[in-house]
């Protein structure tokens, strides 16, 4: 089977990921806090836009009528947010190298996830790359010590691997979820500028006409990658989709190290040498194991 238009919609989706760096990066006048305010505002009123076209708007209410849901996507409203925001921070202070990390062993953290809390069965077979993924983080937590504590890289893992989990739980569309998600954290957001030194709408001050306009294009920058892979996600395998989410750390760690030139130290490097080797041994086994369960030689 040839590259069909879902092939195309998942790597923008994931390339556009992978490139976020260069794009936060490009309003370096701005702090984490000010950025993380301006794409969750642009997002909310994009997303607004997008259910008014598509006569969606309703989608909201149905959402809050059911309580389990409401509650479910309130919890993953934080962890989006927190994930934003953290992501945002290590590209302003130049820890980009240490959120490809975290995105590198989400996929490893997933499936330990739904083996923990789905109860989905793990393959004996996948347990070696589930254990290497935690050797590697246990090596460079202790070789880093407390001084180079890889926070940032557990974090933005355990919450974007958290959150993919209670999406999962919710049943909610993609879109439909991420709009009540901002509805959600949008008026918190907006008491705490009140009381935060800088303002976001400074921004408006500071950044260049050409500045500001691309920077209210952050929410069509958050949705666009979405849409496809919700696009992409319907059409395509799991195992295929899993294989081209590599492209979004792929390119992070590409960002950091080559373009932002981060120092990849020792105890850096040992630690993605054996989540490669996870990751390798972990899309093996799922062709393996997909191509068996369709009956392909």
């Amino acid at each position: 089977m040839g590259i069909t238009s879902a092939h195309i919609a998942a790597i923008t989706a994931f390339t556009m990921w992978g490139l976020f760096p260069i794009y936060w990066k490009f309003f370096g006048e701005l702090g984490a806090w000010e950025l993380f305010s301006h794409r969750l505002v642009w997002s909310f009123l994009s997303l607004m836009a997008w259910l008014v076209y598509k006569k969606r708007l309703i989608s909201l209410k149905e959402i809050w009528s059911v309580p389990k849901t409401r509650f479910l996507l309130m919890a993953s409203a934080l962890l989006i947010s927190t994930n934003w925001l953290l992501y945002i921070y290590a590209v302003s202070v130049g820890r980009i190298l240490e959120a490809s990390l975290g995105y590198f062993l989400n996929p490893l953290l997933n499936v330990f996830l739904g083996w923990l809390i789905l109860r989905e069965k793990i393959r004996w077979t996948q347990w070696p790359a589930i254990t290497l993924g935690m050797l590697a983080m246990i090596i460079l937590v202790l070789q880093s010590g407390l001084t180079h504590f890889p926070w940032l890289a557990l974090a933005l893992s355990v919450s974007f691997a958290t959150y993919g989990l209670i999406r999962k739980m919710a049943h909610v569309g993609p879109l439909e979820g991420l709009a009540f998600e901002t509805c959600i954290v949008i008026l918190p957001t907006i008491i705490i500028w009140q009381f935060y030194p800088t303002h976001p709408l400074e921004a408006f001050s500071v950044l260049s006409a050409v500045k500001i306009f691309l920077l209210s294009l952050s929410g069509i920058v958050t949705c666009a990658p979405l849409i496809l892979f919700a696009y992409a996600a319907k059409r395509l395998p799991f195992s295929t989709l899993g294989f081209i989410n590599y492209l979004s750390p792929i390119f992070k760690f590409m960002c950091g190290w080559l373009i932002y030139h981060e120092v990849l130290s020792s105890e850096r490097l040992q630690a993605f040498t054996l989540i490669w080797i996870a990751l390798a041994w972990y899309t093996i086994e799922s062709f393996a194991f997909h191509r068996k369960k369709t009956g392909q030689r």
